[in-house]
């Protein structure tokens, strides 16, 4: 399928400029439906390859899980973004080994369907040869940026259990006469929140100070943590009116610090900015998808703007509208950087006043 000169619709020849690497799948399938003169000389391949699938024209990306991670992302909706990744490119009877930054970004039509994949890549083979070969197999890490991160973490992190200290405190100097059953209760959340303190100075620790390729990688049953999480974040929020319904809540291999990080402070936004809707809802389950397992938290609180949504994982970026709720813009910063630790990715979906769906990928 040739896509030249004027019968090239108007997109296409926009792409055609870009100045990277570009292409698109436009089914389920993985046809490859266009790629721009940047991408068909990375592939080292002609547009004769228009109209043909992903995996019959590159049959050894598929052997290097390229095909699957692509059906990932038209399956979940979920962008996948990759870094210093090899990649083997056939060029005639050569086999050349070649490193890339890229994105498999999905598209959506008007019911939230994917339609198509955008594709974009840069080479940066040049860059990592340049890396000392006794630093390869141990990433590098910021200290600056971990140090931040430790702070930025345990600042975060451990005022939602001693908020909830405070609040079983308050209320047994306020109420005297308070039923023992009652009042042993509130020792528990108390005594509870405390562990919960250590705890998150314990799993922060261990979590930015470990190596990424030495994270603890374990089976964990989510169903068991995510229903306790939930309970939390309505106390921690006064949220009792607040309904929380649970699907299926697949099992996770992965670093159980790294998973308490994410699922905390995505809950907890979920519950924090629904808390005003008298009819608040929130949506948490999960699906097994090819080669991993996704995960979405739904609610119908205030939203993220529209043109925000793509800045809204940055350090210290809030959304517009969320004057007058507690926080300063650093749990879906901490969230971002957990799950590149963990080699996991995230997509956020909202309408302002009408709610938001995050969705996890985590790869087996």
């Amino acid at each position: 399928m040739q896509r030249t000169g004027k019968h090239v619709p108007i997109f296409f020849e926009a792409l055609n400029q870009m100045p990277i690497a570009t292409a698109i799948y436009d089914n389920s399938n993985l046809n490859i439906a266009f790629a721009n003169p940047k991408m068909l000389n990375m592939w080292r391949s002609e547009n004769e390859i228009f109209g043909q699938t992903f995996g019959e024209v590159f049959p050894g990306f598929t052997e290097e899980g390229f095909t699957d991670i692509l059906r990932n992302v038209w399956d979940s909706g979920v962008t996948y973004k990759a870094f210093d990744t090899p990649a083997t490119i056939t060029d005639g009877d050569l086999k050349i080994k070649r490193y890339f930054d890229f994105e498999y970004k999905p598209l959506f039509d008007k019911n939230g369907r994917t339609y198509s994949i955008l594709h974009t890549a840069t080479d940066v083979t040049s860059k990592v040869q340049a890396i000392n070969l006794a630093e390869q197999g141990v990433p590098h890490i910021d200290p600056e940026k971990n140090l931040r991160m430790i702070s930025y973490t345990l600042s975060h992190d451990a005022k939602n259990p001693l908020a909830l200290a405070k609040l079983g405190i308050g209320l047994l100097k306020d109420h005297l006469e308070m039923n023992p059953k009652r009042r042993l209760e509130l020792y528990d959340v108390i005594d509870q929140s405390l562990e919960n303190v250590v705890d998150i100075i314990d799993k922060t620790a261990e979590l930015s100070l470990a190596p990424i390729n030495h994270l603890k990688k374990q089976p964990l049953r989510m169903d068991l943590s995510i229903p306790k999480w939930c309970r939390e974040a309505k106390v921690l929020y006064n949220a009792s009116h607040t309904e929380i319904s649970l699907g299926d809540l697949f099992p996770l291999s992965s670093d159980q610090n790294a998973i308490y990080q994410i699922f905390t402070n995505l809950i907890n936004n979920a519950v924090k900015y629904s808390s005003l809707n008298k009819g608040a809802q929130i949506l948490i389950n999960s699906q097994r998808i090819t080669n991993g397992v996704l995960y979405i938290i739904k609610d119908n609180g205030i939203g993220i703007p529209h043109h925000e949504l793509e800045n809204i994982r940055l350090e210290r970026l809030r959304a517009s509208n969320s004057e007058g709720f507690q926080g300063k813009g650093i749990g879906l910063f901490i969230v971002q950087e957990t799950l590149n630790r963990i080699n996991a990715q995230i997509a956020i979906f909202s309408k302002e006043g009408q709610g938001t769906e995050v969705r996890l990928f985590f790869p087996n």
